[in-house]
């Protein structure tokens, strides 16, 4: 009787294995730091959108006041707010009282870099000084989406998130329901 040893086959998978899963829990972590994208998602916008981006943003602007007193509260935006929408929301809450510092998009980093140099010492130290008395705001995100006649508006205030759809109806669009608020958890 003959005895047959096997060789026994290294498979490959066995090697890369770690490599996977420690591939797969960085993606999974990088997932979780990653912010989520804010403003407007409205593709190809109706003529009409820019009506509607105003009553909407009056909408948001008045449960706002009802929430932050004005003249004492600033909020500062996490993004740029480029649309229509974001536009009017400024525009009201400066209308209103409220201080909001804007994300400004900055088209060419290189010369963001040269405007921010200070000049000289004396520069430096003023911005220094600036820098110490701007107190940072609320920071403030918005998501507008939509969905055949139905807009869905988010608006996030530090841990605070405020929700609204809106319908349009003939031409015109108007709530869809209440304001639903939620406190984030950190």
């Amino acid at each position: 009787m003959r005895l047959r040893f096997h060789a026994i086959k290294t498979d490959n998978y066995f090697a890369y294995k770690p490599v996977l899963i420690g591939a797969a829990i960085l993606l999974l972590l990088g997932a979780c730091t990653m912010t989520q994208p804010y403003g407007s998602f409205i593709q190809n916008p109706l003529q009409a959108f820019s009506h509607y981006s105003k009553v909407m943003a009056d909408d948001v602007t008045d449960q706002i006041g009802r929430l932050y007193p004005a003249a004492s509260t600033q909020f500062a935006m996490q993004h740029p707010a480029s649309d229509p929408f974001g536009q009017a929301l400024i525009d009201n809450l400066r209308m209103q009282g409220y201080a909001v510092q804007e994300t400004v998009k900055q088209d060419n980093p290189l010369l963001a870099v040269v405007l921010s140099k200070p000049i000289d010492e004396a520069d430096e130290h003023a911005q220094q000084i600036t820098q110490l008395e701007a107190r940072p705001g609320l920071a403030l995100r918005y998501i507008i989406d939509r969905s055949d006649d139905l807009y869905h508006v988010s608006i996030l205030i530090e841990d605070l998130k405020l929700t609204r759809a809106f319908v349009v109806h003939s031409g015109q669009i108007e709530p869809a329901g209440l304001w639903v608020r939620r406190q984030q958890e950190n």
